[in-house]
Protein backbone atom coordinates (compact mmCIF):
# COMPACT_ATOMS: atom_id res chain seq x y z
CA UNK A 1 0.00 0.00 0.00
CA UNK A 2 1.64 3.28 -0.96
CA UNK A 3 2.73 5.58 2.11
CA UNK A 4 0.46 8.18 1.20
CA UNK A 5 -2.69 5.86 1.33
CA UNK A 6 -1.74 4.55 4.43
CA UNK A 7 -1.44 7.97 6.18
CA UNK A 8 -5.19 8.53 4.54
CA UNK A 9 -6.01 5.23 6.22
CA UNK A 10 -4.41 6.41 9.63
CA UNK A 11 -5.74 9.44 9.59
CA UNK A 12 -9.46 8.56 9.83
CA UNK A 13 -9.17 5.40 11.72
CA UNK A 14 -7.05 6.68 14.54
CA UNK A 15 -8.72 9.78 15.65
CA UNK A 16 -11.99 7.56 15.33
CA UNK A 17 -10.65 4.49 17.79
CA UNK A 18 -9.01 6.91 20.63
CA UNK A 19 -12.74 8.25 21.37
CA UNK A 20 -14.39 5.58 24.04
CA UNK A 21 -17.73 6.87 23.31
CA UNK A 22 -17.64 6.70 19.34
CA UNK A 23 -16.24 2.75 19.54
CA UNK A 24 -19.12 1.94 22.39
CA UNK A 25 -21.61 3.54 20.15
CA UNK A 26 -20.03 1.81 17.17
CA UNK A 27 -20.59 -1.96 19.16
CA UNK A 28 -23.97 -1.11 20.87
CA UNK A 29 -25.59 -0.28 17.25
CA UNK A 30 -24.16 -3.42 16.23
CA UNK A 31 -25.64 -5.65 18.26
CA UNK A 32 -28.89 -3.47 18.18
CA UNK A 33 -28.88 -4.44 14.41
CA UNK A 34 -28.10 -7.88 14.97
CA UNK A 35 -31.24 -7.73 17.25
CA UNK A 36 -33.35 -6.24 15.11
CA UNK A 37 -32.52 -8.22 12.44
CA UNK A 38 -33.34 -11.52 14.37
CA UNK A 39 -36.85 -10.54 15.04
CA UNK A 40 -38.07 -8.92 11.58
CA UNK A 41 -36.79 -12.36 10.19
CA UNK A 42 -38.46 -14.48 13.24
CA UNK A 43 -41.98 -11.98 12.44
CA UNK A 44 -41.84 -13.29 8.63
CA UNK A 45 -41.11 -16.88 9.67
CA UNK A 46 -44.99 -18.46 10.17
CA UNK A 47 -44.07 -22.03 10.22
CA UNK A 48 -41.50 -24.03 12.27
CA UNK A 49 -38.53 -25.84 10.79
CA UNK A 50 -37.92 -29.87 11.97
CA UNK A 51 -35.52 -30.60 14.65
CA UNK A 52 -33.63 -32.86 12.28
CA UNK A 53 -33.65 -34.32 8.67
CA UNK A 54 -34.84 -31.74 6.27
CA UNK A 55 -37.02 -28.15 6.29
CA UNK A 56 -39.03 -26.64 3.51
CA UNK A 57 -42.44 -25.82 2.80
CA UNK A 58 -44.72 -26.81 -0.32
CA UNK A 59 -45.67 -23.36 -0.70
CA UNK A 60 -42.06 -22.29 -0.96
CA UNK A 61 -41.35 -25.15 -3.47
CA UNK A 62 -44.53 -24.43 -5.27
CA UNK A 63 -43.11 -20.31 -5.82
CA UNK A 64 -39.64 -21.17 -6.48
CA UNK A 65 -40.50 -23.71 -8.76
CA UNK A 66 -42.52 -21.31 -10.66
CA UNK A 67 -40.25 -18.39 -10.15
CA UNK A 68 -37.48 -20.94 -12.37
CA UNK A 69 -40.00 -22.31 -15.03
CA UNK A 70 -38.50 -21.62 -18.22
CA UNK A 71 -34.89 -20.83 -17.10
CA UNK A 72 -33.81 -24.37 -16.31
CA UNK A 73 -33.57 -23.81 -12.70
CA UNK A 74 -35.44 -24.49 -9.56
CA UNK A 75 -34.49 -23.63 -5.84
CA UNK A 76 -34.35 -27.08 -3.58
CA UNK A 77 -37.83 -28.08 -1.97
CA UNK A 78 -36.23 -29.22 1.16
CA UNK A 79 -32.61 -28.12 2.78
CA UNK A 80 -30.91 -30.25 4.96
CA UNK A 81 -30.75 -29.96 8.71
CA UNK A 82 -28.83 -31.84 11.63
CA UNK A 83 -24.78 -31.51 10.39
CA UNK A 84 -23.14 -28.66 8.51
CA UNK A 85 -19.12 -28.30 7.66
CA UNK A 86 -18.24 -24.76 6.14
CA UNK A 87 -15.54 -23.49 4.70
CA UNK A 88 -15.00 -19.92 5.92
CA UNK A 89 -12.80 -17.08 4.48
CA UNK A 90 -10.92 -14.96 3.75
CA UNK A 91 -10.74 -11.68 5.57
CA UNK A 92 -10.53 -9.67 9.04
CA UNK A 93 -9.25 -6.75 10.46
CA UNK A 94 -8.09 -4.90 13.42
CA UNK A 95 -10.42 -1.66 14.35
CA UNK A 96 -8.08 -1.61 17.32
CA UNK A 97 -4.81 -3.08 17.56
CA UNK A 98 -3.11 -5.47 15.11
CA UNK A 99 -4.70 -8.70 13.80
CA UNK A 100 -3.07 -10.65 10.96
CA UNK A 101 -5.32 -10.21 7.55
CA UNK A 102 -5.87 -13.39 6.23
CA UNK A 103 -8.07 -15.97 7.92
CA UNK A 104 -9.44 -19.60 6.10
CA UNK A 105 -11.15 -21.60 8.76
CA UNK A 106 -13.04 -24.63 8.42
CA UNK A 107 -16.15 -24.47 10.52
CA UNK A 108 -18.62 -27.33 12.27
CA UNK A 109 -22.11 -26.57 13.01
CA UNK A 110 -24.61 -29.13 15.11
CA UNK A 111 -27.90 -28.55 15.42
CA UNK A 112 -29.37 -28.84 18.53
CA UNK A 113 -33.27 -28.44 18.67
CA UNK A 114 -35.28 -26.96 15.68
CA UNK A 115 -33.70 -23.57 14.72
CA UNK A 116 -31.16 -23.50 17.92
CA UNK A 117 -27.23 -24.50 16.42
CA UNK A 118 -24.28 -25.05 18.60
CA UNK A 119 -21.01 -24.67 16.35
CA UNK A 120 -16.98 -24.64 16.57
CA UNK A 121 -14.24 -23.76 14.53
CA UNK A 122 -10.05 -23.64 13.63
CA UNK A 123 -8.74 -21.52 11.15
CA UNK A 124 -5.03 -20.79 9.83
CA UNK A 125 -3.71 -17.12 10.23
CA UNK A 126 -1.55 -15.29 7.58
CA UNK A 127 -0.26 -11.90 6.73
CA UNK A 128 2.72 -10.13 5.77
CA UNK A 129 4.35 -6.26 6.23
CA UNK A 130 6.15 -4.35 8.32
CA UNK A 131 6.04 -1.92 11.77
CA UNK A 132 3.65 0.40 10.21
CA UNK A 133 1.30 -2.77 9.15
CA UNK A 134 1.75 -4.00 13.08
CA UNK A 135 1.30 -0.94 14.26
CA UNK A 136 4.37 -0.48 16.54
CA UNK A 137 5.86 2.82 16.96
CA UNK A 138 9.29 2.55 16.17
CA UNK A 139 11.16 0.67 13.23
CA UNK A 140 13.32 -2.43 14.28
CA UNK A 141 15.33 -2.46 17.33
CA UNK A 142 16.34 -0.27 19.82
CA UNK A 143 20.07 -1.57 19.05
CA UNK A 144 19.49 -1.29 15.23
CA UNK A 145 16.32 0.94 14.08
CA UNK A 146 17.30 0.13 10.28
CA UNK A 147 15.91 -3.63 10.69
CA UNK A 148 12.74 -3.24 9.72
CA UNK A 149 11.46 -5.24 6.11
CA UNK A 150 8.94 -6.61 5.38
CA UNK A 151 7.68 -10.29 6.72
CA UNK A 152 5.11 -12.53 7.33
CA UNK A 153 2.93 -13.93 10.26
CA UNK A 154 1.30 -16.80 11.20
CA UNK A 155 -0.67 -18.01 13.69
CA UNK A 156 -3.82 -20.02 14.89
CA UNK A 157 -7.64 -18.89 15.46
CA UNK A 158 -10.08 -21.33 17.55
CA UNK A 159 -13.51 -20.27 18.03
CA UNK A 160 -17.12 -21.40 19.35
CA UNK A 161 -20.67 -20.95 20.46
CA UNK A 162 -24.18 -20.63 19.80
CA UNK A 163 -26.42 -19.75 16.72
CA UNK A 164 -29.72 -19.25 16.44
CA UNK A 165 -30.61 -20.14 12.22
CA UNK A 166 -34.12 -18.83 11.17
CA UNK A 167 -36.58 -20.25 9.04
CA UNK A 168 -38.40 -18.43 6.81
CA UNK A 169 -41.34 -20.09 5.08
CA UNK A 170 -42.06 -18.68 1.69
CA UNK A 171 -37.87 -18.73 1.27
CA UNK A 172 -36.76 -21.82 3.02
CA UNK A 173 -34.07 -21.79 0.90
CA UNK A 174 -32.29 -18.28 2.25
CA UNK A 175 -31.06 -19.12 6.04
CA UNK A 176 -30.43 -15.56 8.00
CA UNK A 177 -28.08 -16.82 11.19
CA UNK A 178 -27.29 -14.82 13.92
CA UNK A 179 -24.29 -16.07 15.99
CA UNK A 180 -22.69 -15.12 19.82
CA UNK A 181 -19.73 -16.92 21.04
CA UNK A 182 -16.17 -16.85 22.11
CA UNK A 183 -12.65 -17.12 20.29
CA UNK A 184 -8.89 -17.46 21.08
CA UNK A 185 -5.84 -16.45 18.77
CA UNK A 186 -2.33 -16.69 19.24
CA UNK A 187 0.14 -15.64 16.06
CA UNK A 188 3.81 -14.93 15.66
CA UNK A 189 6.09 -12.19 13.79
CA UNK A 190 8.68 -12.90 11.56
CA UNK A 191 12.17 -13.43 11.57
CA UNK A 192 14.41 -13.02 8.64
CA UNK A 193 18.36 -14.20 8.52
CA UNK A 194 17.92 -15.22 11.88
CA UNK A 195 17.48 -11.64 13.39
CA UNK A 196 14.03 -10.34 14.71
CA UNK A 197 12.93 -7.30 12.84
CA UNK A 198 10.99 -5.76 15.58
CA UNK A 199 10.26 -5.64 19.39
CA UNK A 200 6.83 -7.53 18.77
CA UNK A 201 7.79 -11.12 19.09
CA UNK A 202 4.00 -13.29 19.62
CA UNK A 203 0.94 -12.19 20.22
CA UNK A 204 -2.94 -13.81 21.58
CA UNK A 205 -6.44 -12.67 21.99
CA UNK A 206 -9.57 -13.75 23.47
CA UNK A 207 -12.65 -12.33 22.63
CA UNK A 208 -16.42 -12.50 22.65
CA UNK A 209 -17.88 -11.99 19.10
CA UNK A 210 -21.54 -11.52 17.87
CA UNK A 211 -22.56 -11.24 14.08
CA UNK A 212 -24.84 -12.29 11.79
CA UNK A 213 -25.07 -13.86 8.82
CA UNK A 214 -26.98 -15.36 5.69
CA UNK A 215 -26.82 -19.11 3.47
CA UNK A 216 -28.17 -19.24 0.18
CA UNK A 217 -28.65 -22.91 -0.39
CA UNK A 218 -28.81 -24.14 -4.52
CA UNK A 219 -28.94 -27.35 -3.45
CA UNK A 220 -30.10 -29.47 -0.76
CA UNK A 221 -26.96 -29.96 0.73
CA UNK A 222 -24.88 -27.00 -0.49
CA UNK A 223 -25.34 -23.24 0.35
CA UNK A 224 -23.14 -20.12 -0.16
CA UNK A 225 -23.32 -17.44 1.89
CA UNK A 226 -21.33 -14.50 3.86
CA UNK A 227 -20.82 -13.77 7.56
CA UNK A 228 -19.71 -10.76 9.21
CA UNK A 229 -19.16 -10.58 12.97
CA UNK A 230 -17.65 -8.51 15.99
CA UNK A 231 -14.52 -9.65 17.83
CA UNK A 232 -14.41 -7.31 21.39
CA UNK A 233 -12.01 -8.53 24.43
CA UNK A 234 -8.20 -8.63 25.18
CA UNK A 235 -5.59 -8.07 23.11
CA UNK A 236 -1.63 -8.87 24.70
CA UNK A 237 1.56 -8.90 23.35
CA UNK A 238 4.99 -10.12 24.32
CA UNK A 239 7.75 -7.95 23.60
CA UNK A 240 11.46 -8.54 23.59
CA UNK A 241 13.70 -5.29 22.74
CA UNK A 242 16.83 -7.20 24.37
CA UNK A 243 17.75 -10.50 24.78
CA UNK A 244 17.18 -10.39 28.44
CA UNK A 245 14.03 -8.18 28.47
CA UNK A 246 10.94 -9.45 28.23
CA UNK A 247 7.28 -7.41 28.92
CA UNK A 248 4.19 -7.94 28.33
CA UNK A 249 1.79 -5.65 26.80
CA UNK A 250 -1.82 -5.75 26.95
CA UNK A 251 -4.76 -3.74 25.56
CA UNK A 252 -8.26 -3.73 24.46
CA UNK A 253 -8.67 -5.83 21.11
CA UNK A 254 -11.90 -5.11 18.47
CA UNK A 255 -11.94 -6.98 15.59
CA UNK A 256 -14.43 -7.12 12.46
CA UNK A 257 -14.30 -10.45 10.30
CA UNK A 258 -15.77 -10.08 6.69
CA UNK A 259 -16.04 -13.56 5.35
CA UNK A 260 -18.10 -13.30 1.84
CA UNK A 261 -16.40 -16.42 0.97
CA UNK A 262 -18.22 -19.13 2.75
CA UNK A 263 -19.43 -22.88 1.17
CA UNK A 264 -21.69 -24.97 3.53
CA UNK A 265 -22.30 -28.50 3.30
CA UNK A 266 -25.23 -30.01 5.27
CA UNK A 267 -25.71 -33.74 6.03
Amino acid sequence: MPHRTRQKLAHFAIPWLNRPVSLSYFVRHVVIACVWFGLAAEAGATSVAPSAGVSGSTHGARSSARSARGTGFAWPEVVYSGNAVSLVSPLQFGLSGYQPRVRLGVQYDRQWYKRHWLYGGAAALLDRGDYETFRLDQCGLPSDSGACGRGGVAGFDIWGGYAYKLYLRDFHYVVPVLRVGAGYSRWWYPNVGGAREQVRVASQSLTARVGAGVRVFFFPHLAAGLDLNLALGWLGHREQPYVQDVRRVSQLGVGLEVLPLVVEYRF
